[in-house]
């Protein structure tokens, strides 16, 4: 009978473990409409939950959730729930919510360098479409929505002209540079351009429900991370 008892103790801690993994899968995030800004150093290297621990590398691996190799289009940086998601570049928020497997997610497109970034598996966002978000600005809180196996926060970079993948850790490293290039005149009046085409021709969403993570599927290859102080054009 003590041994029964046990075992009825560890069917009910593993059943609710699975009803809380089920809930955290399918939950739509929430959204707190709080206005957050965090000062950043101008030439300091940060990741969206600031120093960032990676656990999981761009490229080819075995999926931890369903044992298969595939393609992953972005980097696994540590994180506690709730832990707050950072805007690294000026730019224009294009998407906010559901988005397959990557679960609540929260897109960005920066004029400068030319570059949409996806900040993935949030528990909650601060931010709408259509909202210019600052650098520093807090753009979400982390989670495990999604298929996940824990709190952390996917990030993928895209080239907004070749629709490509770019390594995200080469471009953390650019992005001090692209601070100081936002400074010039002539930059600046590049991203203006970009943003007014970017509007005329925003990017297609995938279908919200997809078990995939809805990036570009003719592109898996990486792609350098755009140079600093280079004309930019769509």
């Amino acid at each position: 009978m003590q041994h029964s008892g046990r075992l009825l103790v560890v069917l009910s801690f593993i059943a609710a473990f699975c009803a809380q993994a089920a809930s955290a899968y399918y939950f739509q995030g929430y959204y707190v409409p709080q206005v957050l800004i965090s000062p950043m150093r101008d030439d300091v290297v940060y990741t969206p939950v600031g120093a960032g621990i990676v656990t999981s590398k761009a490229g080819f691996r075995i999926h931890p959730v369903t044992g298969h190799g595939d393609f992953h289009n972005g980097v696994d940086l540590a994180a506690n729930l709730n832990d707050k998601v950072y805007c690294l570049l000026d730019g224009i928020v294009t998407r906010v919510g559901w988005r397959g497997a990557m679960g609540v997610a929260v897109e960005i497109y920066h004029p400068y360098p030319n570059v949409r970034t996806i900040s993935g598996h949030l528990n909650g966002y601060s931010v709408q479409p259509g909202m210019w978000v600052q650098r520093g600005r807090v753009i979400g809180y982390a989670g495990c929505t999604g298929r996940s196996t824990g709190n952390h926060t996917h990030y993928t970079v895209i080239r907004q002209d070749t629709n490509q993948y770019i390594e995200p850790m080469q471009f953390l490293l650019q992005v001090p540079q692209y601070v100081k290039a936002l400074r010039s005149a002539r930059i600046q009046q590049a991203a203006a351009r970009n943003v007014e085409a970017f509007k005329k021709a925003p990017p297609k969403a995938e279908p919200d429900e997809s078990d995939k993570e809805d990036m570009p599927p003719e592109q898996s290859q990486e792609a350098a991370p755009p140079e600093v102080e280079s004309e930019i054009h769509l």
